[in-house]
């Protein structure tokens, strides 16, 4: 993989939603002329696109490459899990879902997670097992969907 000053500034225009360079340069706190001068010469903007991976939460690889496919298990695991969150936070507000009292959204999420891991997994011996031990943990006496 070959890093390519066009196509980072690409998607960097792009996760901004600006078209031109001197807007994206204002958008990163750069001068106006940055963006376009550092394209011009070729350069790669390392600064610029770690500033990025954490306003917008996509990888360097995204970024760089344009792709994630050096995203680990854990990063993946861990946005679905805030997408979980994110989700279960929005069905309690708009009345879709109504939680006891006790019962707390990151809660809810775990079990959730559970869940799916289960599915990727069932397939596995140790993830039977550390299903069965998350279950446990949580006291929920029932076996996951199957």
């Amino acid at each position: 993989m070959t890093l390519n000053s066009n196509d980072i500034f690409s998607r960097l225009l792009k996760l901004y939603e600006v078209e031109k360079m001197n807007e994206l340069s204002e958008a990163l706190g750069f001068k106006k002329n940055w963006a376009a001068s550092t394209r011009n010469r070729g350069g790669i903007p390392f600064d610029a696109c770690v500033i990025a991976a954490e306003k917008f939460d996509v990888t360097m690889d995204y970024l760089l490459f344009g792709s994630n496919v050096n995203q680990s298990i854990e990063e993946k695991e861990n946005k679905l899990r805030k997408s979980v969150t994110d989700g279960i936070f929005r069905a309690i507000q708009t009345g879709i879902i109504t939680p006891d009292e006790d019962v707390s959204i990151s809660f809810i999420t775990e079990v959730i997670m559970s869940e799916l891991n289960y599915i990727y997994e069932q397939n596995t011996d140790e993830a039977k097992l550390r299903n069965k031990k998350l279950m446990e943990n949580m006291n929920i006496k029932s076996e996951p969907a199957k």
